[in-house]
């Protein structure tokens, strides 16, 4: 009879063979078992690790707004702060403060405006609503009232020729408009200048800011800016950091320069006798940018410089006074670079 080797059958050789698998699958749960509670196979027969995981409910972050002021003077401003905007959130603003609405720009973690309340502005109370909306729902809204007081502007009388007068027509004054409000339509983003404003020519200040004045008896208008007397050919220096928005002769202000600083604040030099720059230049504080002259409209040497947030002009010694985002302390970490 044929015989298989050490098994005296073929069943057997079966029953022994059956034996051995059993064993085999035993001490593979066993080892299973070994290696921890809850654990399972992936497809190959290997142990998938498992992570406990806890899941925590996020709260969502409701956006907060600040006022640098409330109550201000004609001719003022003043800057709005959000804090705990996300991206893809929408910002609506609305005042019967200002001329145009203001702008909120990207700084730091949160978004800021800087609002300039003409002096023109009639002394009272104002409403100005700042609302949020994330995915088509309002989830911050907030009315703040603005009060505006009366500032004491002084007033000047001057007389002028027939011949200086026709300088200041109201057709020449719109075509130097379209070139200035060119100028202003664009802004960095972001803050081009550094720190404090400074003077940008030493001389006598012949003229004030806010001056109501009258030429021949008429009112006029009033003084966008401050007039410093100086000599013929004396340096002009930028006030800031900034590019050139603007470097031609216009009618009325003569040879004149716009500095854009960034977030929609604007220097302009006026009556120049020369012009040093060119626009698209980016500008330094401290550089010569022009000379003293008597261009345009103008009695004598001198330089009428102006400090405007868009096309609203605003009190120049605010900005020598103190730099204009030092109202929050939120310098720091801020990216001044072109």
């Amino acid at each position: 009879m044929y015989r298989i080797s050490g098994f005296r059958s073929k069943k057997g050789f079966f029953i022994f063979c059956l034996l051995v698998g059993v064993s085999l699958f035993l001490m593979s749960c066993s080892s299973l078992g070994n290696r921890g509670e809850g654990n399972k196979l992936n497809e190959n027969g290997a142990v998938i690790e498992e992570q406990n995981q806890s899941y925590e409910e996020v709260e969502e972050v409701i956006p907060e707004v600040n006022f640098s002021a409330t109550e201000i003077l004609q001719g003022d401003f003043f800057s709005v702060r959000l804090r705990n905007i996300q991206e893809g959130d929408e910002i609506i603003c609305s005042t019967d403060l200002a001329i145009n609405t203001p702008v909120f720009y990207s700084y730091s973690d949160d978004r800021l405006a800087i609002v300039g309340v003409s002096y023109r502005t009639n002394p009272g109370d104002y409403a100005f609503c700042v609302k949020v909306i994330r995915d088509d729902t309002v989830i911050m809204e907030r009315e703040e009232v603005i009060t505006v007081s009366l500032k004491d502007f002084e007033t000047q009388y001057l007389k002028v020729t027939a011949s200086l007068q026709s300088k200041r027509s109201e057709k020449l004054l719109l075509e130097d408009l379209e070139h200035t409000v060119r100028a202003k339509s664009k802004t960095a983003d972001y803050p081009l200048w550094e720190g404090v404003f400074l003077m940008p020519v030493e001389g006598r200040i012949s003229t004030e800011f806010g001056v109501i004045r009258y030429i021949n008896n008429v009112e006029s208008s009033r003084h966008s800016g401050l007039d410093i007397a100086a000599e013929k050919g004396t340096p002009v220096k930028a006030a800031n950091r900034g590019r050139v928005a603007l470097s031609k002769e216009l009618n009325v202000t003569g040879n004149t320069i716009i500095i854009d600083h960034g977030m929609n604040v604007f220097s302009s030099y006026s009556h120049l006798d020369k012009l040093h720059v060119v626009e698209g230049q980016m500008v330094e504080k401290g550089d010569i940018i022009g000379e003293v002259g008597s261009t345009g409209f103008s009695t004598g040497p001198h330089l009428h410089w102006t400090i405007s947030i868009g096309r609203v002009f605003v009190n120049p010694w605010l900005f020598l006074d103190g730099d204009p985002l030092s109202c929050f302390d939120i310098l720091e970490g801020i990216d001044m670079t072109d």
